[in-house]
């Protein structure tokens, strides 16, 4: 069910025949149709063909979503080349990602809630993370935030709109 929330998501209210070269030519959703699959095998307990799909996704798309990672419907890479997606992610619904995006834990560090460790980030609804952004470690990120290129995000963000850079 998530895939078609993630059709829905790239082809945006422009009709049937985007949806069709969405299907057919679009390699970033070739990708995450890929990655939704090895995500279902390993729910199934099928963890060795889970691993199988996502190598031939890495090796033909050259993205790391791992199969274990849990990223709500309506998600879409943009330009998905380089992104690397951790296995203890939570995502919310609409992720949107673009190039080289890394989402991953940081060695050591870890919250704990409901008796569960989190050591990746968390992120919310309708959040969107441009270009070469790096998140790690166990952050919470609000829904709606939008996180600009090449920001480097260790601690929770909460304020929605983009993140602003501490340099300027």
């Amino acid at each position: 069910m998530r895939l078609y929330y993630d059709l829905k998501e790239f082809v945006n209210g422009r009709g049937i025949k985007k949806a069709l070269a969405t299907l057919i030519f679009n390699p970033c959703f070739h990708s995450i149709v890929l990655f939704r699959m090895s995500n279902f095998f390993y729910r199934i307990k099928l963890a060795p063909f889970a691993k199988i799909v996502w190598y031939v996704n890495r090796l033909f798309f050259h993205v790391d979503i791992d199969y274990r990672a849990n990223i709500g419907g309506g998600f879409v890479l943009v330009h998905g080349l380089g992104v690397v997606i951790g296995r203890g992610v939570i995502a919310g619904k609409k992720l949107k990602i673009y190039q080289g995006v890394t989402l991953g834990g940081d060695q050591g560090r870890y919250i704990e809630e409901n008796e569960k460790k989190f050591w990746m980030p968390i992120i919310g609804d309708n959040a969107t993370i441009y270009t070469d952004a790096k998140i790690f470690g166990p952050v919470r990120i609000a829904d709606n935030v939008k996180i600009k290129a090449n920001e480097i995000v260790t601690s929770d963000m909460f304020n929605e709109g983009i993140i602003q850079n501490d340099k300027n």
